[in-house]
């Protein structure tokens, strides 16, 4: 006999927020990406994809953290992942920590859509929500447009601060309207932070993102990725680590410095050593497997997740582990694929 459980979903009829009832399956509740999690850290993979739309169907680049099985932080908000939330099943209500690893679409594009649930989840829980959303990112590098081009001279990448400013500020934000809607449906008010973390990747510090009372406590450090502004961070919680290095060409030592005895280390692997040809823009932005293997076998951690993958790599995931282990690797290895669930401390 199957079960049953009542869900209440938020509906909109001419404006009007309305509450109703659907019915779900308990066999299909169990099969929720949210009730895989366990444990003391966990991370949830939202999009383990770039930037390109395939029928594989990856969303792109983006992670839901947990600690003892309750959300915590978002990492990335690519294109896709909002689904990719909405298919987990999990609820972010009293989610307060948005870090984002670079501006590029790739890793943003879903940040509007979720910020937005979070006051719809807090509706539908009964909250009224008055804490600030926490937004973190990397500061401009201040890399201008060339002479010549639209723009010229002008910072191609914002600060952080400029970004979050430019979607959600009450006045010059393009989704301002957010400042009135929280309130609009007694959901509490609607405010925000943002702290720029360095960009410099010729800097090697790892630097404090934030620290809470139980423990949990977010690092950075700047890494490469070509003219792009970009930060890698690290996550670590009751003794267990999860790092994630973001888009970078791993050419300086940083992500090894922060990834150094991490039980997780989420790579980038967008593109092989052959493909697309060498001295194009993309070796000017992504690691190799080759580099990949070194930064792995040096940082040695527990586990290493191949994610950000692109076409390039989708059909050659089997030769890039090879091609890890063989650069001295003696880790595990896994393939990233949306909603999948790593847990640590879940032994027993």
């Amino acid at each position: 006999m199957k079960l049953f459980r009542s869900t209440f979903i938020l509906l909109s009829v001419s404006g009007l927020f309305l509450f109703s009832t659907t019915s779900v399956s308990a066999d299909d509740d169990d099969k929720l990406a949210v009730n895989k999690v366990e444990g003391k850290l966990s991370v949830m993979v939202l999009g383990s994809g770039g930037p390109v739309a395939t029928p594989s169907g990856r969303a792109s680049s983006g992670y839901l953290f947990f600690t003892n099985g309750v959300p915590r932080l978002l990492m990335d908000t690519g294109g896709g992942t909002f689904k990719s939330l909405a298919q987990s099943g999990a609820r972010i209500p009293n989610l307060s920590h948005f870090l984002l690893t670079h501006l590029h679409l790739d890793h943003t594009g879903d940040m509007s859509a979720i910020v937005k649930t979070l006051y719809f989840h807090n509706r539908g829980a009964g909250l009224f929500r008055t804490d600030p959303i926490n937004f973190y990112g990397p500061e401009t590098n201040n890399v201008p447009f060339p002479p010549g081009s639209p723009g010229a001279g002008i910072a191609q990448y914002p600060d952080t601060t400029d970004y979050v400013d430019g979607h959600f500020d009450n006045i010059i934000g393009l989704e301002r309207y957010l400042n009135a809607f929280a309130g609009g449906i007694e959901a509490g008010e609607f405010n925000y932070t943002v702290k720029n973390q360095p960009s410099d990747f010729s800097d090697n510090t790892i630097y404090p993102v934030f620290s809470e009372a139980d423990g949990l406590k977010v690092s950075s450090i700047a890494v490469h990725h070509g003219p792009v502004p970009a930060v890698a961070y690290r996550v670590d919680y009751a003794g267990y680590s999860i790092v994630f290095t973001g888009d970078t060409t791993s050419i300086t030592d940083n992500v090894i410095k922060l990834a150094t005895g991490a039980d997780i280390l989420i790579y980038d692997t967008a593109i092989m050593s052959d493909d697309p040809p060498p001295g194009t823009i993309f070796h000017k932005l992504h690691t190799t497997p080759e580099r990949m293997g070194v930064v792995a076998a040096t940082a040695k951690p527990k586990m290493l997740v191949l994610s950000h993958i692109t076409p390039v790599t989708e059909p050659r995931l089997k030769e890039v582990k090879s091609i890890v282990k063989s650069a001295g690797y003696r880790g595990k290895i896994r393939k990233a694929k949306d909603l999948k669930v790593y847990n640590l401390g879940d032994d027993d």
